[in-house]
C-alpha cells in the first residue's frame, strides 16, 4: 500500500499555474468576443430602430401631403399645416425631439428621438431631387421636399456605438391642387 502512493505521481504547482494561466487568457479571448458580438449587436439594433422609425413618419407623412387639398401655413422649416382631403386642418411639427401630428385639436406622438425635421416648399417641380423654384406663399406651393434626421432616443449601451442616426428626404407633389 505504501508503494502505491510513493509511485502514484501528482501534478506539480508550477503545472497548475501554468493550466490556470492558460485558461484565464483563454476565458479572456472568450469574454472580450462576446462583448464585441453583444456591442455589434446594439449597434446594429439601434441602427434598424432607428432607421425604421424614420422610415415610418416619413411614409406617413408623404402619404397624407401626396393628397392633401391645400397648404394653409408655412410658419416655419420645422412644421406645416395643410387641410386633408376630408377638410380637417393637420399640422407636422417638431419639439423636444418628437414629431407631433396635430389634428382636429388632438396632438399625437409619431415618433421621438428626431434631430431636425425640414420642410422645403416649390411652387414648380422640374424633376430633379434638390432642385426647384422656392416659394414662401402657402396657396403656391406645388412640391414639399421633407427632410427628418433621427437618432437613437436613448443609449441602449455604454459607449458611442449605441447612438445611430438615421436621415432620410422625400420630395412630394401635391396631387390635389
Amino acid at each position: 500500500m505504501r508503494r502505491m502512493l510513493r509511485d502514484q505521481r501528482g501534478f506539480t504547482l508550477t503545472e497548475l499555474l501554468v493550466v490556470t494561466a492558460v485558461l484565464a487568457v483563454v476565458l479572456g479571448a472568450v469574454i472580450l468576443i462576446q462583448q464585441k458580438g453583444q456591442e455589434a449587436y446594439i449597434m446594429g439594433s439601434n441602427r434598424v430602430e432607428t432607421q425604421q422609425n424614420a422610415r415610418v413618419a416619413l411614409d406617413l407623412m408623404t402619404r397624407e401631403l401626396r393628397s392633401a387639398t391645400a397648404v394653409t401655413a408655412i410658419p416655419s422649416g420645422t412644421n406645416m399645416t395643410f387641410t386633408d382631403q376630408n377638410g380637417a386642418s393637420v399640422q407636422y411639427q417638431l419639439g423636444s425631439g418628437n414629431l407631433t401630428r396635430t389634428t382636429a385639436g388632438v396632438a399625437a406622438i409619431l415618433i421621438g428621438g428626431v434631430q431636425s425635421l425640414a420642410f422645403t416648399y416649390y411652387s414648380a417641380y422640374n424633376g430633379q431631387t434638390n432642385t426647384g423654384t422656392s416659394t414662401g406663399t402657402a396657396s403656391a406651393v406645388k412640391v414639399i421636399k421633407i427632410t427628418l434626421e433621427t437618432g437613437t432616443e436613448e443609449a441602449a449601451g455604454t459607449g458611442s456605438f449605441a447612438r445611430q442616426f438615421a436621415k432620410m428626404e422625400s420630395m412630394v407633389r401635391l396631387r390635389n391642387l
